[in-house]
């Protein structure tokens, strides 16, 4: 009888404290987090500026995912395999697995995706192109498969996969295989995103997520430069920069001219952001072998060569942020340059029909990746097929150099390389622009990936 208050006391006990739990647990989900991102084009998967991939990793899943530590996970498949002896890797997807709309993802999905990938200008997808043989799919009641064939053995075949342009999409129809899909778009001012309920990663613990494209107050997450420290928010340094160039596709361009639009883009990108890094390499100050030592005119003369030279400057849109202090620029300096923006997946084809001599671009680029890749990816991406058989052997000596871990050779033929770049009037290197992710405090679970893209998938706020 003396045991029985005691033992109830005990049940009282356990029960509070099982429901404290389901509260501190209940506490981390609801709210809305706002995101300051650049605005991107459109809703057409296009990765070419480090703002635009973090904005499609909130819409779009990847196939792989490769952690800090160098373990890969995937929300999409629950179990991949490589034979090496058939070299098949055998992709099969999760149960039940849909996109935002409910629609089942299904192997044809992941075959379309990974197609698009291969068509892309990025040195990752030709890198896959020249290990893929065939892909083929197995769609019935009991298997949801993939098998990908190559050309050779090759054991990494799926750390290739956890690129982070490669994701999941579900072709031409506008549904979303991310943690979020948009919902409504004012344009110019945000993007509202919900959390996908049959995302294949979980539910997010988020009630909304709304993407800010305006500058005049600090949102709970948004990109800047390194070392801008604040109390109210944690820093985490990506590793990325996006490096701008001023490229000549076709070569045919007066060395005045050349020099004298390199100076006046010089002097514009001084003069409307000071964190910008000057950059005299092809890839970063710090990691290059050789400093360039580009001329510049004076302004004087920038302006008497340019002033009836009815040029047409051809600008990634992943660059169109400097659309109107360029427009106001160039009229304070009185030059007439007609400016035109195209989209990075419309320069290929746009290019094989129109001459461009004068195109502004941006790549960007993380600093884990070695100098070799930076400068093959320099050449491959932005070149547009412009370079002859003596850039193919220095591309074909790079790789076969890559093998041989002869850090001074390397470096030789890294340093020959960029001063024929610059010499035969490839491509000129203007400024560099770091970044970092600053999240305030009551926000938790943004972690970053090898690349150093930052992953939302268990944001909350606390």
């Amino acid at each position: 009888m003396t045991n029985r208050p005691m033992t109830n006391l005990k049940k009282i006990a356990i029960s509070l404290l099982a429901l404290s739990f389901i509260f501190a647990v209940k506490s981390y989900y609801g709210g809305e987090i706002t995101v300051r991102l650049n605005e991107p084009p459109d809703f057409s998967y296009s990765p070419a500026s480090y703002s635009n991939l973090v904005f499609y990793s909130l819409v779009y899943e990847n196939f792989f995912y490769l952690e800090n530590n160098g373990d890969i996970e995937s929300n999409i498949f629950k179990d991949y395999r490589y034979n090496p002896q058939t070299r098949t890797l055998d992709l099969l997807l999760k149960d039940n697995t849909r996109f935002s709309n409910g629609k089942p993802i299904t192997a044809k999905n992941i075959k379309v995706s990974l197609k698009l990938f291969l068509d892309l200008n990025l040195a990752s997808s030709r890198k896959l192109r020249r290990m893929i043989k065939s892909i083929g799919i197995e769609t019935t009641a009991n298997s949801n498969r993939v098998f990908i064939q190559l050309l050779y053995d090759e054991p990494n075949i799926i750390a290739s996969l956890t690129t982070p342009e490669l994701v999941l999409t579900a072709g031409k129809d506008q549904v979303f295989s991310g943690s979020f899909y948009p919902v409504e778009w004012v344009k110019g001012r945000y993007i509202l995103l919900m959390p996908n309920p049959f995302y294949p990663g979980g539910r997010s613990y988020l009630d909304s997520l709304k993407v800010v494209f305006y500058d005049y107050h600090y949102p709970d997450v948004f990109l800047a430069e390194p070392g801008k420290l604040n109390n109210n928010f944690e820093e985490l340094k990506a590793g990325v920069y996006q490096n701008i160039y001023l490229g000549f596709p076709q070569g045919k361009v007066g060395d005045n001219t050349r020099i004298a639009i390199y100076s006046l883009l010089k002097n514009f990108y001084k003069s409307i952001d000071a964190n910008l890094v000057g950059l005299n390499a092809l890839t970063s100050n710090e990691e290059s072998p050789i400093t360039l030592n580009i001329k510049t005119f004076s302004n004087r003369r920038v302006r008497s060569i340019l002033r009836y030279s009815r040029i047409k400057l051809y600008i990634l849109s992943s660059l169109k942020k400097i659309e109107e202090p360029f427009n106001e620029f160039l009229q304070k300096k009185r030059l007439s340059i007609e400016t035109i923006y195209l989209s990075d997946k419309q320069i290929v084809n746009f290019m094989k029909n129109t001459p461009v001599k004068y195109l502004l671009m941006g790549k960007t680029f993380n600093r884990r990746m070695p100098i070799e890749e930076k400068i093959q990816i320099i050449l491959k991406e932005m070149s547009f097929g412009r370079f002859d058989e003596n850039y193919l052997k220095l591309l074909n000596q790079l790789d076969e150099m890559k093998y041989l871990k002869n850090e001074e050779l390397l470096l030789d033929l890294v340093s020959g390389i960029i001063e024929k770049v610059i010499k035969d009037g490839f491509i000129l290197p203007l400024y560099q622009r770091r970044y970092s992710i600053y999240i305030k405090n009551h926000v938790r679970g943004i972690e970053l990936d090898y690349y150093g893209k930052p992953l939302f998938r268990k944001v909350r706020v606390k």
